[in-house]
């Protein structure tokens, strides 16, 4: 089965979901280690699977430590579902780290640490996100990072208490939350454990469910049942968006697109499920096609009818740059590049509504919303979360059909 046919399969068996949080819930983790018993774990080769720069060392205390120079270290035997893990752990100066958990193949959660002199006021200090691909979706997911009371130059205790579809992290004995998630979006209810590197870890230990009375059902979706977002996507193929070097961004992007080139209605088109929040999250779905240096591209395509000419008001976030047609005709265009002053919206080139806004002439009937999407992130170099999500002002005398014919 493809990855791509894997996440569809998911995405159609929400009950299978739900059922497997809870068997997940009794067992906690499987075997050798046992559920409801707190095991401390040794940092020595023959517990771990190492991929990349792994070492297994003792400081001047003769403790065991784990260093991860680049990649990451795997608990070997170990599939963790809910429960309490605590650790250790040495940064290494301002290089970016962080743990997996309930990893399967490409796909996991995360707890992502940007440690720095200034992570305890810094809102990008530490962050939640789910991966899929491979890709660490940080820049769709903004709302769950946070600033933490780090020692930047020493060790620092981490505790990840995992319930259900929610998790609280604590920072060198904190007793509230440093950071609350209120709903995990990795996609499975249990999975591996990864340490990622640069960074040193010690003193680890893990008690299954262990959850200090955190609940293990997330909070409803207030974008669900908002019928202001607009949802029934379609998506096309991921294609190489052609590019050029912009003399004034000193960047390379993307060439604007034309609606003639939108592929026709009997191209492979596909439903996207939206994710939590209204968010059509793209890496989810295409991020195995981000491979490489080219900038890749996708046409997203919906229809609203509507009972009479109007002007809608439309709020929409995204990553990285965007063209909106309407009735075949260009709307809006806009870039949201990360760490370019001049073409970085707010928050600081993630995903939110606050990116931008404009104007949908809708007249009576149907009306085909069409955008052209790409992921351009440092001239194709790298490649993050990749995503939109858009919300009209109000819903009056419109409705929302998705598809559409060309």
């Amino acid at each position: 089965m493809s990855t791509l046919s894997k996440y569809a399969n998911r995405a159609k068996a929400p009950g299978w979901l739900r059922s497997s949080l809870l068997f997940f819930a009794i067992v906690g983790l499987s075997q050798p280690i046992l559920a409801s018993e707190q095991t401390d774990i040794s940092m020595a080769p023959e517990k771990w699977r190492a991929n990349g720069d792994v070492l297994f060392q003792h400081d001047q205390t003769e403790q065991d430590i784990l260093v991860v120079n680049k990649g990451y270290a795997e608990l070997k035997n170990t599939s963790f579902s809910n429960g309490t893990i605590e650790f250790d752990t040495k940064f290494v100066g301002e290089r970016i780290t962080g743990i997996t958990f309930r990893q399967h193949d490409d796909e996991a959660d995360a707890l992502y640490f940007r440690p720095s002199a200034d992570c305890a006021v810094s809102e990008e200090c530490i962050q939640y996100m789910p991966t899929a691909h491979h890709v660490f979706e940080w820049d769709l997911y903004g709302q769950y990072q946070t600033h933490a009371p780090i020692h930047f130059d020493g060790w620092n205790h981490i505790k990840l208490v995992l319930s259900g579809a929610r998790m609280n992290v604590f920072i060198n004995g904190a007793h509230a939350p440093t950071l609350a998630v209120e709903t995990l979006v990795g996609g499975f209810p249990d999975g591996a454990i990864r340490l990622h590197g640069p960074a040193s870890y010690a003193h680890l230990s893990i008690a299954p469910n262990v959850v200090d009375g955190l609940p293990a059902v997330a909070p409803g979706d207030p974008a669900k049942d908002d019928l202001r977002y607009v949802r029934h996507w379609l998506a096309s193929r991921p294609f190489v968006m052609p590019s050029r070097m912009d003399g004034t961004l000193q960047e390379n992007t993307g060439i604007d697109p034309v609606y003639s080139a939108m592929p026709k209605q009997t191209a492979p088109w596909k439903s996207i499920p939206l994710d939590p929040g209204g968010l059509v999250n793209l890496t989810r779905w295409f991020g195995d096609a981000q491979t490489g240096q080219a900038i890749t591209g996708i046409w997203l395509k919906t229809t609203i009818d509507a009972d009479h000419d109007q002007i809608k008001h439309v709020d929409m976030g995204w990553t990285r740059e965007v063209w909106v047609f309407v009735n075949g005709k260009l709307t809006f265009q806009s870039k949201n590049l990360y760490g370019i002053k001049s073409a970085s919206k707010e928050p600081g080139g993630r995903l939110s509504l606050t990116n931008g806004s404009f104007d949908l002439p809708l007249k009576k009937g149907k009306n085909q919303i069409v955008v052209a999407i790409d992921d351009n992130f440092a001239g194709g170099q790298q490649h993050w979360g990749w995503g939109l999500e858009m919300r009209l002002a109000n819903s009056d005398g419109i409705r929302q059909i998705g598809g559409g014919a060309q």
